[in-house]
């Protein structure tokens, strides 16, 4: 019994033994906002790390993105296809894709629970309790108001009571982008009160936290909007839902036998559009029910509008200086990546969903499910 008592000790610590990992999503930064004059404190600590771009899914959304991180799979597979879809099953929409149940495939933060890591998740898309029962050692959802230094703050404190991973939500400039452009002065000013504030508290925490990994990403980037298009004109007469998330849309049709037309209207008004069985695969949509009968992608610039009265007009055009949800193709949806604490040296682009199953592999944490996503060596 003391030979396995020792073993048992010896055992649980190894499992904590590796370094703690941080993983940040700064939501709605793009790469091309990430540069030596917008942040240079923080630019300066990527310069003694790796430095590159992170894919975002299709469509770049908010929850698409964080659910993507989270799992380290593709849309079709964790059931995260946008920020909102009705059910296939019941057909109620599900206006925000922010629910634990709303993820098909286990999270990060579920793995490593079952694995023996201790986790903490401050505000990530789908954390909002457990998930198939199991729920992290410190879990605070979702809730409007709260300030980046109150992440920081629970982060912070996380480690010091012995987390091995800490997943974090950031403001990012989402909300700057949408209501004034990524190129306004509200977002320059937003990108230096982030350089301010997390570049100073990551060297804090590196110095704190010997051998430390620190992975700085987001969901998406934001484009300038340059013209509008309405779906409903141009899908007069043709009965259907439409959700638009910005520069693409899910158009779920009354009658399927309608796809033909709308079709060819969605491609005359310079869309490019196919059914849900025909989207390129390299979308990784095709395999889900959530998705829309047909998904339709503008060019970047271009947003796409679904309103149907004055009202829902006024409200859409509210925030339409910038928008995502184009592909990882578009030049403005790659998001800024640094990893601290890896090694130096240019990172390239990477898919979004490789980030979790390389986070995994540093903490030793085992998935029920293998993801789709690789490790980064």
């Amino acid at each position: 019994m003391r030979i396995a008592a020792i073993l048992a000790i010896a055992f649980s610590a190894a499992l904590q033994a590796a370094p703690p990992v941080l993983l940040i999503s700064a939501d709605g930064v793009g790469s091309d906002q990430f540069t030596v004059r917008t942040m240079p404190k923080l630019w300066a600590l990527s310069e003694r790390g790796r430095r590159g771009e992170g894919l975002p899914p299709f469509p770049a959304t908010t929850y698409n993105g964080h659910a993507t991180l989270a799992t380290g799979c593709w849309p079709e597979h964790h059931g995260v296809v946008a920020n909102s879809y009705p059910d296939p099953k019941t057909k109620v929409m599900v206006a925000f894709a922010n629910r634990s149940e709303d993820l098909q495939r286990e999270p990060l933060w579920v793995a490593a629970t079952r694995s023996g890591v201790r986790t903490a998740v401050f505000q990530w898309v789908g954390a909002t309790g457990p998930w198939e029962g199991v729920t992290p050692w410190r879990l605070e959802p979702f809730r409007p108001g709260r300030t980046d230094a109150i992440a920081l703050a629970f982060s912070e404190a996380a480690l010091k009571d012995g987390a091995g991973l800490v997943m974090t939500y950031l403001s990012g400039t989402d909300e700057e982008g949408h209501l004034h452009g990524p190129r306004s002065a509200e977002t320059r000013i937003k990108l230096k009160r982030m350089d301010d504030e997390l570049a100073p508290w990551l060297q804090r925490m590196q110095a704190g936290y010997p051998g430390l990994r620190v992975v700085l990403t987001a969901d998406h980037g934001m484009a300038h909007m340059r013209r509008r298009i309405h779906l409903p004109s141009v899908l007069n007469g043709i009965g259907c839902e439409l959700i638009a998330h910005g520069g693409s849309a899910y158009i779920y049709l009354k009658d399927p036998q309608e796809a033909s037309k709308a079709l060819a209207r969605l491609r005359q008004a310079g869309l490019r559009a196919w059914t849900r069985e025909r989207v390129p695969a390299r979308y990784h949509l095709a395999g889900s029910p959530r998705v829309g009968d047909l998904v339709v992608l503008a060019k970047e610039g271009q947003w796409l509008s679904k309103a149907r009265s004055s009202r829902e007009e006024e409200a859409e055009w509210q925030g339409r200086k910038g928008a995502h949800a184009y592909s990882s193709e578009a030049g403005s949806m790659p998001t800024w990546l640094v990893v601290l604490g890896a090694g130096r040296g240019p990172l390239g682009r990477v898919p979004l969903w490789d980030l979790a199953p390389t986070v995994a592999s540093w903490l030793d944490i085992r998935w029920a499910q293998t993801p789709d996503g690789r490790i980064i060596r």
